[in-house]
Parts: structure tokens; C-alpha cells; sequence
């Protein structure tokens, strides 16, 4: 006989089940969860993934914890439509995404860009804007490594059902980048970038 209890948590250390990350606010049509935090390139980056509009057809994800202490909140949307690519499907939308990164740190750019751009299929958003409390806005992470980071959060952001999200990038020093992805930006345009 099949000892259930155990087998979730064999399940649960292995990865194959992650438990639910938040909770369900249904009268306010929102979520509560904790954003992901990490580091992406040594002990001085950090990255952290957050939601800002949540389709509905992933609040089952959210509905299972109820007793947590939650950090933001991300909207539900009324209706259900597109999520952020994960990272394989829009892998080419990424790489220009880290390629830009990389240009404005080379140019020393702390102006806002935004765009959209395609995999074939989908049609993805975003704006971008490095900030510093330093006097330059560059940072000496490799393009491929900015890029593993901006996949990190784009695939968090999918699995999550996130509509709309934000990245922060730090890499240690002044440097921040701040990136807004959208998966509709006919409808929620990433026009400016107020991660946080």
C-alpha cells in the first residue's frame, strides 16, 4: 500500500509539486503571494520577479495557502487571455531584451525604452530602464548572463499566470535594470516601469 503522506513529500523534495505561493482574495479580485527573490550571478546580484495582473484562470494556484504572510499583492484580471511567454517559447524576444540591456549599459543610458516584440506567434511588451544611485547606469554583467536572469523571471512570471510582471536587477554596485513584460500590449501597454 501506497503511503500517500510520503509520497508528497517525496514529490515536494523533488520538485515535481511546489507548494502554492500565496492566497486567493476573491471580493478584492486579487492574489497574495511572495515575489521571487534570488541571486543570478554571485553573491552580489540579486533579481526579483513580481506580478502585477494575475490571469484568472491561475488564481487556483494562489487558493491553497491561507495562512501566510504575504508581501504584494498582484490584480486579477476580469478576463482571461494571454500569459508571458515562458522563457523557451520567447526565447529570441529575450535575447533582444538582454541584448538592449547590455547596449544601454555600454552607452552608459539610463533613459526608458520600450517596445514590443514577436516569437512568430505571440506578441510580447516591454519597457526597461536602468536606474543608479551611483553616477553611471552600467553594470559588468555579460549579455548571456543578463539573459539568464530576464528568463528566470519570465518563467516565473508564466507559471505563475502573470498577465503583466516586473523584474529588478542588481548586480552588485549602483546598477539596477527594471523591466515590465506584458503578454497583451494592445490592452496593458508597458509604458513606464514602477517596479516595486
Amino acid at each position: 500500500m501506497v503511503n500517500l503522506s510520503k509520497t508528497w513529500v517525496a514529490c515536494l523534495a523533488f520538485g515535481f509539486v511546489e507548494p502554492s505561493l500565496g492566497f486567493y482574495d476573491k471580493s478584492s479580485q486579487r492574489v497574495g503571494y511572495n515575489p521571487l527573490v534570488k541571486q543570478w550571478n554571485g553573491v552580489d546580484s540579486n533579481l526579483t520577479a513580481t506580478l502585477d495582473l494575475v490571469d484568472p484562470g491561475y488564481v487556483s494556484v494562489f487558493e491553497k495557502r491561507r495562512h501566510i504572510d504575504v508581501t504584494a499583492w498582484a490584480t486579477v484580471a476580469l478576463a482571461a487571455g494571454t500569459t508571458i511567454l515562458a522563457a523557451e517559447a520567447g526565447i529570441n524576444i529575450y535575447k533582444q531584451i538582454a541584448d538592449i540591456i547590455k547596449s544601454k549599459s555600454n552607452h552608459n543610458s539610463c533613459s526608458m525604452t520600450t517596445g514590443t516584440d514577436s516569437n512568430g506567434h505571440m506578441i510580447e511588451g516591454y519597457a526597461y530602464l536602468a536606474t543608479t544611485s551611483g553616477h553611471d547606469c552600467k553594470t559588468t554583467a555579460e549579455t548571456k548572463t543578463i539573459l539568464a536572469a530576464v528568463k528566470d523571471c519570465a518563467d516565473w512570471q508564466h507559471k505563475h499566470g502573470a498577465i503583466m510582471g516586473c523584474c529588478v536587477l542588481s548586480h552588485g554596485g549602483t546598477w539596477e535594470g527594471h523591466l515590465r513584460l506584458t503578454s497583451q500590449p494592445n490592452k496593458y501597454p508597458a509604458h513606464a516601469v514602477n517596479c516595486g
